[in-house]
């Protein structure tokens, strides 16, 4: 037992090396991140401010509470390549992830304020059901290039007695990724064309968003 813990172990921290390999592209000065709503001091920034502290609310965005949707995005200025997407959630004590169940990212060349999922690209969807939780630490492959990375969601937690609608608790989101044309954990030039796989460099003919 004691070896498969260790092998387990260094299988995750590999993992963890070969993804913080390519550059955190949320941490960007060129990168801005927003709400669709802001629950009373809990900005957007504090998602790509570096501290990936979950048990603490202070220290998260939220959004306000009692809307249909809420929705988290980063708009990297321009398309870059996405190679994985990482999210820590709030998850406290006497306070799990429940909302944050059924929640989805989306991919687009079009921001949230004027974009409807039919406009987008699917990156990922969530299916954790009540009573289950999804945990709060969310490491997400999504092989795409893009402009803006949408997190949103419509679900409204039966946990909340005395609210309604959907929230998100995002404390840190990482987007790990290369510049389009580059590939690899170092970051290469594509061969041959101008978008390839990320981590093969293999040129396709996938959708982009350029």
């Amino acid at each position: 037992m004691k070896n498969l813990q260790l092998v387990l172990y260094f299988a995750y921290f590999i993992g963890v090396l070969a993804v913080n390999a390519f550059e955190n592209l949320s941490k960007r000065n060129t990168t801005a991140i927003s709400l669709s709503s802001t629950y009373s001091n809990s900005l957007a920034t504090f998602a790509n401010d570096g501290d990936t502290i979950t048990n603490d609310h202070r220290v998260c965005s939220h959004t306000e509470i009692n809307k249909d949707k809420a929705w988290l995005q980063l708009d990297f200025g321009k398309p870059y390549s996405i190679n994985t997407i990482r999210i820590h959630y709030r998850n406290e004590d006497i306070w799990k992830p429940y909302r944050f169940r059924e929640f989805y990212i989306d991919m687009s060349d079009i921001p949230a304020t004027q974009s409807n999922t039919s406009e987008r690209t699917r990156c990922y969807t969530d299916n954790t059901t009540y009573p289950d939780v999804p945990p709060f630490l969310m490491e997400v492959p999504c092989k795409l290039t893009a402009r803006y990375l949408i997190v949103e969601t419509t679900y409204d937690a039966p946990e909340d007695d005395n609210i309604t609608g959907a929230v998100l608790e995002i404390c840190e989101i990482e987007v790990f990724g290369c510049e389009v044309g580059e590939y690899g954990a170092d970051c290469k030039s594509c061969i041959g064309c101008q978008v390839c796989d990320i981590t093969s460099g293999k040129c396709s003919t996938c959708k982009s968003f350029i």
